[in-house]
C-alpha cells in the first residue's frame, strides 16, 4: 500500500513538474518573441521617428508643413500646435514618420534669421 501511495505521488509530482515546465517554455518564448518586436519596434520607432530639427512654412489651414529642405510637405498630426502659425515660416522640432510623411511636433519655435 506505502509503494502504491509512493508511486501514485511520484506520478503526480512528474505530470506537474512537465505541465509546468512546458508552460514556463511556452510563456518564455512567447516572452522572447515578444521582447524582440519591442526591440525590433523601438529599433524602427528610433531610425524612423527620432526628433529632428526642421524649418519650413506652416499652410494656410495649419494641417501641414512645406520643408525648406526638400520642398516636401508634411501632414502634421497634432495641429493644435500650430495654432496662430497659419501662413508663417516656422523651426521645428518633429517626430518624422518619412513613410507616411507625417509629423508629431515636440516644439515651434521662430525660424533662425
Amino acid at each position: 500500500m506505502r509503494i502504491l501511495l509512493l508511486f501514485i505521488l511520484g506520478a503526480s509530482l512528474s505530470v506537474a513538474t512537465v505541465a509546468w515546465s512546458q508552460n514556463q517554455g511556452s510563456s518564455q518564448s512567447g516572452n522572447q518573441a515578444g521582447q524582440g518586436n519591442q526591440h525590433q519596434g523601438s529599433q524602427s520607432q528610433t531610425n524612423t521617428d527620432s526628433n529632428q530639427n526642421m524649418s519650413g512654412t506652416v499652410s494656410h489651414d495649419g494641417n501641414s508643413v512645406t520643408s525648406d529642405k526638400n520642398d516636401k510637405r508634411y501632414q502634421v498630426d497634432n495641429p493644435e500646435t500650430l495654432k496662430g502659425k497659419e501662413d508663417q515660416h516656422v523651426a521645428l522640432i518633429v517626430h518624422l514618420d518619412p513613410d507616411n510623411n507625417v509629423i508629431h511636433i515636440i516644439q515651434v519655435e521662430a525660424p533662425p534669421q
